[in-house]
C-alpha cells in the first residue's frame, strides 16, 4: 500500500444540504424501455456456472441480494436462467427425487431453465419500445425478466420487473396472469 495517500477529510457537523439533480427525471409506463435496460456492455451480468451447488447457489444468491442469475457452462457460454425459486422450491425436491440425488447433490444445472425455453427480443425492437410494452411482453411469459440479444445474436442485456417497479415506484406483479397494464398492477375496472 505504499502507493497509496490517506485523503484530506473535512468535518460534516455544519453540512445542512444534500445536491440532488436539478429536474428529477419522470419514468412512467410511457417512458423509453431503454431507461430501464440493465446493458451488458455497461453492467457486468450477475452469472452462475451451472455445475454449482444449490446450496451454494442459495447461498451466493442471498449474499448478493440477487433473486435470478444467468446460467453458463464451463466456457462461460449461455445456457440459461436460474431464479431464486427454482432453488428452493418443490423443483429441487423433485429433480432429486428423479435423478435419485440428495438435495446437496444437486446442481443449478438440474433445476435451472434451459435457454430453449427462454424468449428475448432484440435490442432494436426495444429501443422503440415503452415500458409497458415491456411489461406486457413479460406477462405473456410470465417472465420476470425479458431478456434482450443484440443484433449478431448475443445476450446483451436485461429487463427486470424489479427495476421497472423501482423505476415507475408502484408495484408490478407479472405472475398473476394479468391481460393488461391496469390488471398487472392489481387495478380492477369499474
Amino acid at each position: 500500500m505504499e502507493s497509496f495517500q490517506k485523503l484530506k477529510t473535512l468535518t460534516v457537523a455544519s453540512v445542512t444540504d444534500i445536491t440532488r439533480p436539478a429536474e428529477r427525471m419522470t419514468v412512467d409506463l410511457n417512458s423509453s424501455a431503454m431507461t430501464i435496460f440493465v446493458d451488458f456492455e455497461r453492467e457486468q451480468p450477475f452469472m452462475l456456472e451451472q455445475s454449482t451447488n444449490l446450496n451454494d447457489a442459495i447461498a451466493i444468491m442471498k449474499r448478493e441480494h440477487v433473486r435470478r442469475k444467468l446460467v453458463i457452462d464451463s466456457n462461460e457460454h449461455f445456457r440459461g436462467v436460474v431464479s431464486m425459486g427454482d432453488l428452493v422450491s418443490s423443483k429441487a425436491v423433485k429433480a432429486a427425487q428423479l435423478r435419485g440425488l440428495k438435495h446437496d447433490e444437486l446442481t443449478i444445472e438440474h433445476v435451472m431453465v434451459d435457454k430453449e425455453h427462454l424468449h428475448a427480443v432484440p435490442l432494436r425492437e426495444l429501443q422503440h419500445a415503452r415500458i409497458g410494452d415491456a411489461l406486457i411482453t413479460m406477462q405473456a411469459f410470465d417472465e420476470e425478466h425479458l431478456l434482450v440479444v443484440d443484433d449478431h445474436g448475443r445476450l446483451r442485456g436485461i429487463v427486470s420487473s424489479t427495476d421497472i417497479a423501482r423505476a415507475i415506484q408502484m408495484p408490478v406483479r407479472i405472475e398473476e396472469h394479468g391481460h393488461s397494464v391496469p390488471e398487472m398492477f392489481g387495478v380492477r375496472r369499474a
